[in-house]
């Protein structure tokens, strides 16, 4: 029974690579920054059953540059998700810093654990996307070849009042943060694989949070544009970062086969097409007892499809990783379970979501 080590087991995403491996047999060893996040996930339902069987550890790590002997001793994989998703920064280099100097900590402290086989490291489409509007890149299809357009020094140089600002830092520090990988790599030649996963927006049942409560004030990353979606009837039905989006649970797959396998390299990952009205369509077609959460905004709105809008090939990751993507409908009905689950539609629709 190996042990796997995760960075940032709280957090969206990592629930769900956590799960895919306990399910598999494996323990699970994940680091929280602090003793109050350890203990929020030691109260959260979805542990409660590998805690009781002793499957799953909580290690608080405050700081990935610093020691992590306690999180990657005796670990057989290592699964880092813990990095800064805030769009709410005031300079490129606070982006870069973490982004960048946490893969390395991770990866050089890894090489004195002899018992570690693989390593994956959560990376982002951001560094393979060109961030302009859909109507200027029709029909283009991003690769794991395909890379962010600007350098260090421009986002360096970015005007930091320009409220476009925050996404080209963002874009940057994962783009470079691959290359400080590679760069690692070629210098260290380590005896573990190292494979990057570089998802979209990403959605799904967001399994951190166990009650609404934590819900309403947790959410962040990718999910902020979901809460429009269940403000009432009349709500606007805003237009997404994306076109195209990865469901989480796909995302927590490629974390696990990317491992088990020993793949390395970069792999996108990215499961439907979409936009936040797609999303209302469907909400109301599953659920046409809770319409009155749901927007309505123009159910005959075209599709990215519809407008040739640009895509992502996931033929790299479907052959070497053996994904197999949810579509849309799945996606949602996940995610509607979850929200029923929680207590979300208990309330007024939009009662607490007036803001997002």
């Amino acid at each position: 029974m190996s042990t796997v080590a995760i960075t940032g087991i709280n957090g969206f995403i990592a629930v769900h690579v956590a799960l895919r491996f306990l399910n598999e047999g494996h323990i699970v060893r994940g680091s929280v920054r602090s003793i109050s996040s350890a203990e929020k996930v030691k109260a959260n339902p979805v542990w409660k059953e590998w805690f009781e069987k002793g499957r799953i550890q909580v290690v608080v790590v405050p700081d990935l540059t610093g020691d992590l002997t306690e999180l990657l001793d005796g670990v057989e994989y290592v699964m880092h998700l813990a990095a800064p998703v805030t769009l709410n920064v005031k300079s490129y280099e606070e982006f870069r810093a973490p982004t960048i100097e946490g893969n390395l900590s991770v990866l050089d402290q890894a090489t004195i654990f002899k018992t570690i086989k693989a390593i994956s490291l959560m990376s982002s489409m951001a560094g393979h996307f060109n961030p302009v509007p859909n109507d200027q890149q029709l029909g283009a299809v991003y690769t794991e070849d395909s890379l962010f357009p600007y350098d260090e020094e421009t986002a360096r140089n970015f005007d930091p009042s320009n409220p476009f600002a925050n996404v080209i830092w963002y874009c940057a520090a994962k783009k470079y943060a691959e290359f400080a990988v590679k760069d690692w790599l070629k210098e260290h030649k380590p005896s573990f694989s190292v494979a990057s996963l570089a998802p979209p927006m990403t959605y799904g049942p967001s399994l951190q949070f166990s009650s609404i409560e934590e819900f309403k004030g947790g959410i962040s990353g990718s999910q902020p544009g979901w809460l429009s979606l269940i403000k009432g009837k009349d709500a606007e039905v805003k237009q997404p970062e994306a076109t195209t989006y990865a469901d989480v649970r796909d995302v927590a797959e490629a974390f696990y086969q990317a491992a088990i396998r020993g793949k390395d390299g970069i792999y996108v990952i990215a499961s439907d097409t979409y936009t936040y009205q797609m999303f209302a369509n469907e909400f109301r077609r599953q659920r046409p007892d809770l319409d009155a959460f749901f927007p309505l905004g123009n159910p005959s709105e075209p599709t990215p499809t519809e407008q040739n809008f640009w895509t992502i090939d996931t033929s790299k990751s479907v052959r070497e990783l053996g994904l197999k993507y949810h579509t849309l409908p799945e996606t949602v009905k996940a995610t509607l379970e979850y929200y029923e689950k929680i207590g979300v539609f208990n309330e007024e629709p939009g009662s607490w979501a007036k803001d997002a």
